[in-house]
């Protein structure tokens, strides 16, 4: 079979390097998005010890660490699921960036647009 006759394949190099190049623009935008979220986080913290109430403050920060960690658990079990389906590392960096982006991205947007 010749590449001119149909089903055509990219390369894997190709493929690769696109699922590479994705999976670092979801995770930067992710990163991004989870730093602005949590500046919102510390800053609400502070101003809840500043006004001499510690416990809540330390109780919201507790809640805001629970969500982060049941979030990571979540995409750690996707990422070894999606090792069981034999995905190169690349692919699965990129379908947990993908998965991970619109929370964190959509939070974000409604702090920062103040809706």
């Amino acid at each position: 079979m010749t590449t001119n006759q149909l089903p055509y394949r990219a390369p894997a190099r190709t493929r690769n390097r696109f699922m590479t190049v994705l999976a670092a623009i979801l995770w930067t935008i992710t990163a991004q998005a989870v730093g602005l979220c949590l500046v919102v986080v510390l800053m609400i913290a502070v101003w809840g010890a500043a006004a001499e109430h510690p416990a809540e403050a330390g109780d919201f920060l507790l809640g805001v660490a629970g969500v982060l960690a049941l979030a990571a658990a979540v995409l750690t079990a996707v990422w070894h699921a999606l090792k069981l389906l034999r995905l190169g590392p690349a692919t699965r960096w990129a379908v947990t960036g993908a998965l991970a982006c619109p929370g964190p991205v959509a939070l974000a947007l409604y702090v920062y647009l103040g809706q």
